[in-house]
């Protein structure tokens, strides 16, 4: 049952914001009584902790699993936007938004996270300069930090407002442009194939 009510809140926070769902609005959904959510949370600052915790997780074990399966850095990167997409079709971006202003320690928990995601740069464009994909006289330093800038620019409703960019399509566009400006003429042409076949 806790893992349902964690499931379930965060579908609904992903889809209309954690301000706007509560308690009772994820027991309705459930079918059951908002005195069995207090059973396993002592308030919803408590459930919205527990459902960052398990984002972050799964998040981590798909960064890692996804870093094993790919051929090289480019696929990797592509592999990962696609794999978000569904995610980001269901994300309404005023979950950020509420997330800093209403819940700072899980806010907190989610920035740590993204420091996380450094590393993980870091090493995809090093994999990729030594494997003569990526240009080798990029500065991986600005690098790492402009790309992960970008993933935050994207849930900012006050740069791309979602009545006018749909999240997929723009998180598309900009890791085009981050890739393109990066590759070799070798990483280009792989970067051109398995943008196709993926």
């Amino acid at each position: 049952m806790e893992n349902r009510i964690i499931n379930t809140a965060r579908d609904l926070y992903f889809r209309y914001g954690i301000r706007s769902v509560t308690l009772d609005d994820i027991a309705k959904e459930l079918g059951i009584s908002k005195k069995t959510i207090y059973q396993f949370f002592k308030d919803k600052d408590e459930l919205v902790n527990c459902v960052v915790d398990l984002s972050v997780f799964e998040e981590i074990c798909r960064s890692k699993d996804l870093k094993k399966l790919s051929l090289n850095p480019i696929e990797e990167i592509i592999i990962s936007v696609r794999m978000m997409k569904d995610m980001l079709d269901k994300i309404n971006v005023v979950l950020f938004y509420d997330l800093e202003k209403y819940h700072p320690a899980a806010f907190e928990k989610y920035k740590a996270f993204k420091s996380n995601f450094l590393e993980l740069i870091r090493q995809n464009l090093v994999q990729g300069v030594a494997q003569k994909l990526y240009r080798p006289e990029i500065n991986i330093d600005v690098l790492v930090k402009f790309r992960l800038e970008t993933v935050d620019m994207l849930f900012d409703a006050s740069i791309f407002p979602p009545d006018k960019f749909k999240l997929a399509d723009t998180q598309m566009e900009l890791t085009d442009h981050f890739l393109r400006g990066i590759v070799t003429p070798l990483g280009l042409e792989i970067y051109e194939k398995t943008k196709l076949e993926i």
